[in-house]
């Protein structure tokens, strides 16, 4: 193993004496970041009360915003709100305590992705729906999409509903597809050529090796 590879395995398990950042080194359940497997996308540990969001425990969501321990709109490190959380693990129970509590519905991390963007993500139909239905109560004006008024990632970013992105990912993949089969026939043709092309070379060669004799 080389110093450089040392080097690097080292700084995989665990932070260079000068780390400095507001992602911590631990995980949402207090593991290791640069740990392997179906764990390792989780970037740091979350505040009690995202984390209970998380699990689902309403209870604890209860008792910490009722003992002011916790705003009901306060970031973790990535900007993201318990109501992320909530929508993001599927917990309705806990969406609809946080929307109960007036909680900031389209509030944006630090990569522009609101609660309805993890929803949407993974596929909880009905905690994108309640947060759907608040919007419309509370008269906020936005999207066009299949969330509206809510704004998806797309829409704030790039002005474009989801369903215009799908629609675009779709034309793009079957263009994709029409190119590969284009570049098969050709590269198919060219071989075939080339083969014709050595076995007419490879059959002159014998006949002028006949001649000779």
């Amino acid at each position: 193993m080389t110093d450089a590879t040392c080097e690097m395995s080292q700084y995989a398990k665990e932070p260079p004496p000068e780390w400095e950042s507001k992602w911590t080194w631990r995980t949402l359940d207090g593991g290791d970041r640069a740990m392997r497997g179906a764990m390792a996308h989780k970037l740091f540990q979350a505040p009690e009360l995202h984390d209970a969001a998380r699990r689902g425990d309403q209870r604890k969501v209860i008792d910490l915003l009722d003992r002011r321990a916790f705003g009901v709109d306060d970031p973790d490190p990535g900007g993201r709100t318990a109501l992320h959380f909530a929508v993001g693990f599927g917990h309705e129970s806990v969406v609809m305590e946080l929307l109960r509590r007036n909680c900031d519905i389209d509030k944006r991390d630090d990569w522009m992705k609101s609660p309805v963007d993890f929803g949407l993500q993974a596929k909880h139909d009905r905690c994108v729906q309640a947060i759907r239905l608040e919007a419309v109560k509370r008269g906020l004006w936005g999207g066009k999409g299949r969330v509206a008024p809510l704004k998806t990632y797309w829409e704030h970013c790039y002005n474009m509903t989801s369903e215009e992105v799908e629609e675009k990912v779709r034309e793009n993949a079957e263009e994709a597809r029409k190119n590969y089969s284009r570049q098969q026939e050709n590269d198919t043709q060219s071989y075939q050529e080339q083969l014709k092309s050595r076995v007419k070379q490879a059959i002159e060669a014998k006949a002028r090796g006949r001649k000779r004799r």
